[in-house]
């Protein structure tokens, strides 16, 4: 990321209050496909939508096997059709759902733990988790090194000024990866997702502007290539008419052309029979009586 040093400093006075808020680690072994359900649900939205979502699966769902081999509109209805990006998730759950499957012949994620940390995530990313999911389960269920990083944290690290402009996902996890420990990750993903609860609000207004503007760019661009292809148009007919006047003008000349050969031709005619007329007199005149 651009800059890095220079917002570095910015992020760790940021996460100060991190350290205050800090709790210590729960020492029961986490559910783990349980974890990778809800992380899935919780990207780009707020913590409680996603408890939510995840309370309306498991009461319609009898296990997490059966949530494996439902159809992902049955898994959009539970969750909500206005629950951000509700399809992708639901296509996400079924599919990861289903390798670990396949992989365990059982809805068991034990089987990782013979993974390294590095092999584990891309391996969580290859069966379909997003990386902020990803990242969320190396972190949560197999305690490795990891700071989930969603594109709403991003822009509110950007709204505030604490990421670089225009930085993208995989640049603001990486960085955020590099300079918070793995023994304050866990306490630096509870802080942030804190942080983009408070800023649900601002984030909204921004959305709206984004929409706005995007909307009135788009119809600028629309009117701009409507105004193009009128100018186009009448450059073609401009052009039309002017071949065809270029046409006319040459059928024209052609015409006068032929008509001047044919009274060029003509007057050569006439001379050559007067010609012959005045052979013949001479003729007769020398022809004796």
């Amino acid at each position: 990321m651009k800059n890095a040093r220079q917002y570095e400093k910015k992020i760790r006075k940021l996460l100060r209050g991190m350290r205050r808020r800090r709790s210590a680690t729960d020492s029961a072994e986490p559910d783990r496909v349980a974890v990778l359900v809800r992380s899935v649900l919780e990207e780009d939205t707020t913590r409680d939508n996603a408890m939510r979502a995840l309370s309306a699966l498991q009461k319609e769902f009898v296990d997490f096997n059966e949530l494996r081999v439902s159809p992902p509109k049955e898994i959009v209805e539970q969750i909500g059709k206005d629950y951000p990006a509700d399809r992708l998730k639901a296509d996400s759950l079924v599919q990861a759902l289903g390798t670990v499957f396949e992989k365990a012949s059982a809805v068991s994620m034990d089987y990782m733990e013979m993974l390294t940390k590095r092999d584990l995530r891309r391996c969580l990313l290859e069966m379909g988790l997003s990386p902020y999911a990803a990242a969320c389960v190396v972190l949560l269920a197999f305690g490795g090194h990891a700071v989930p990083v969603d594109q709403t944290l991003v822009e509110c690290l950007e709204m505030d000024g604490y990421v670089h402009p225009g930085s993208d996902l995989p640049d603001v996890q990486g960085f955020l990866e590099r300079i918070i420990p793995q023994k304050d990750a866990p306490a630096a993903h509870e802080f942030l997702r804190q942080y983009v609860k408070r800023h649900a609000k601002a984030l909204a207004v921004k959305h709206k502007a984004d929409a706005a503007r995007k909307k009135a760019e788009e119809e600028a661009a629309a009117a701009k290539a409507e105004a193009e292809r009128k100018a186009a148009e009448e450059a073609q007919k401009k052009l039309e008419l002017a071949e065809a006047a270029k046409r006319e003008e040459q059928a024209r000349q052609a015409k006068a052309k032929r008509a001047k050969k044919a009274a060029r031709a003509r007057k050569t005619k006439k001379g050559r029979q007067a010609a012959k007329a005045r052979r013949a007199r001479k003729a007769a005149k020398k022809t004796p009586k």
